[in-house]
């Protein structure tokens, strides 16, 4: 397993599945007013808080190339062009329908001036630019800078001269950076806080891929899933960093047997061949960057049927107060509109490339 590219990356678009999910899910139950470890949904929510976003990052470090840090400064630029476009092509969206989305009661912002237009716009290049509607666009711009980050560690550390010591530095350096994160000893611009410590779980995923741990993973899975579930579960029932609470330490194997039971469950044979859980993958950011936007949808229809106040439609990300299975309208018409959405955007896509493959032949 993992030497086979076609069969590598649909299991790990399945992972990105499962991820994704939980992502849409973690949100669509944050409906109380005040603060979501209130909420009846609190557990659930802290469940899949500790394991959804840290399973993205440990995908992208176990696809992490090492050939990266052998040519930093053009890996560097490879890689502020795979995430840093999508984030100004997404973040250009919300900046250039914010007034629609005031007038429409679909954020509590106020409206852009001509002023406030200009400078967003030269936010959104500097990595800078966030509203209501697009804050999970923080995981793209984390990314960016944590994958930048580790290969320039990566390249001094390569001067090392054996395997050995070059990982006993790199663990040394990441467990400093995550307690750095962790107790707040670094600054939260750019979210360089929650970068230092989601360095971790990167981390994880090169290792995993570096000691072929997934073979043990895979011979083992059923165990590897029902103590990975266990633990994370018996965690989120406990603690509530996921949330936000400061239990210190006391959290931290949440997160990393959350991400395990997700990579095991990932390989059950059912599991493994799911054309939605692939095709969810595919689209997951998408789905990470329009499911507010798209959740609106929901919160109109009852707003309509129940005869509320439209400026209820302010309240994010959806409707306060609601009980219930409220919420399973939001995580389906989410996660089905944004994968429309995929689609749509990878045909035109595809027929843009192919315009200009012709173009180029008669030139």
């Amino acid at each position: 397993m993992g030497r086979n590219d076609s069969k590598r990356m649909a299991y790990i678009d399945v992972m990105k599945g499962i991820s994704i999910i939980l992502v849409v899910v973690m949100h669509a139950l944050m409906n109380n007013a005040v603060r979501n470890t209130d909420s009846e949904y609190a557990v659930l929510i802290n469940f899949c808080a500790y394991a959804a976003v840290p399973a993205f990052f440990f995908i992208n470090g176990y696809l992490y190339n090492h050939n990266y840090s052998l040519t930093p400064v053009r890996s560097v630029i490879r890689k502020f062009k795979a995430y840093y476009i999508p984030f100004v092509c997404f973040s250009f969206f919300f900046w250039l329908f914010h007034n629609v989305f005031v007038s429409l009661y679909m954020t509590s912002e106020p409206a852009y001036s001509i002023t406030d237009y200009i400078k967003n716009f030269v936010l959104i290049f500097m990595l800078h630019m966030e509203s209501e509607l697009n804050g999970p666009m923080w995981f793209l711009r984390a990314l960016l800078i944590m994958v930048c980050m580790y290969i320039v560690i990566e390249y001094f550390c390569y001067k090392l001269q054996t395997r050995k010591s070059r990982y006993i530095v790199l663990t040394a350096i990441v467990i400093l950076m995550f307690l750095l994160g962790k107790f707040g000893l670094i600054t939260k611009v750019y979210n360089l806080n929650r970068i230092f410590y989601s360095m971790s779980f990167f981390y994880m995923g090169i290792l995993f891929r570096e000691f072929r741990l997934e073979s043990f993973a895979t011979r083992y899975k059923v165990g590897v899933f029902v103590v990975g579930l266990a633990v994370h579960a018996i965690y989120s029932l406990v603690y509530m960093g996921g949330l936000g609470v400061n239990v210190g330490l006391r959290d931290l194997p949440a997160s990393y047997f959350g991400i395990l039971w997700i990579f095991a469950f990932s390989m059950f044979p059912l599991i493994h061949k799911s054309r939605l859980l692939e095709l969810l993958g595919r689209a997951s950011l998408d789905i990470m960057a329009l499911h507010f936007v798209v959740f609106k949808l929901v919160s109109f229809v009852y707003i309509t049927l129940l005869d509320l106040e439209i400026t209820r439609l302010r309240e994010m990300p959806v409707l306060k107060d609601f009980h219930g299975l409220f919420y399973v309208p939001y995580i389906i018409v989410a996660l089905v509109v944004c994968t429309i959405e995929y689609k749509i955007r990878i045909k035109i896509k595809n027929i843009i490339k192919k315009s200009e493959i012709k173009e180029s032949r008669y030139v």
